[in-house]
C-alpha cells in the first residue's frame, strides 16, 4: 500500500497542497538528504559548543534544501525558502514526516529536552 506525506504549501508561500507518494525517486531524495544531515552532524566535536551552534545553522540550510528538492519548487520559490522567510519548524516537520513515512526513521524532535531524563531519574529513586 502506498504511503503519502501531505504538506500545505501555504506554510512556505506557494499555496499548493502537496501530496508526496513513496516513489523510488522520493525515497532516494529523502535518503540523500538524510545522509547529508547525518554527515554534517558527525563532523562536529561534541565538546565544542561553538561547533554545535555552527552545525545548527548548517542543519537549517540542509533542511531547506531537502524541502525544496522534495517539493520540486521552482527557482523563485526555492529562493524564498532558502532565504529563511518561513517557519523552520514547519519545514523540519515536513522532512521528518517524509523520513518517517518513506524510511521509518526520525530526526530528533525539536521539542526534545533533558527534563524528561530528570523526571525518569526522580521516579526511579527510592524514597527511603
Amino acid at each position: 500500500m502506498a504511503k503519502y506525506v501531505e504538506f500545505d504549501g501555504k506554510k512556505i508561500g506557494t499555496g499548493t497542497k502537496y501530496k508526496l507518494i513513496d516513489s523510488g525517486e522520493n525515497i532516494k531524495k529523502t535518503i540523500n538528504h538524510y545522509i547529508s544531515i547525518q554527515k554534517a552532524a558527525n563532523e562536529i566535536d561534541d565538546d565544542d559548543y561553538l561547533a554545535s551552534i555552527k552545525q545548527s545553522g548548517s542543519t537549517v540550510d540542509l533542511i531547506a534544501t531537502a524541502v525544496c528538492d522534495l517539493l520540486e519548487l521552482n527557482a523563485a520559490q526555492t529562493k524564498r525558502v532558502k532565504n529563511l522567510e518561513f517557519s523552520f519548524s514547519d519545514e523540519y516537520g515536513f522532512f521528518n514526516d517524509c523520513l518517517n513515512s518513506f524510511l521509518g526513521l526520525r530526526l530528533p524532535s525539536m521539542d526534545d529536552d533533558d527534563s524528561s531524563d530528570t523526571d525518569d531519574a526522580e521516579e526511579q529513586e527510592d524514597p527511603k
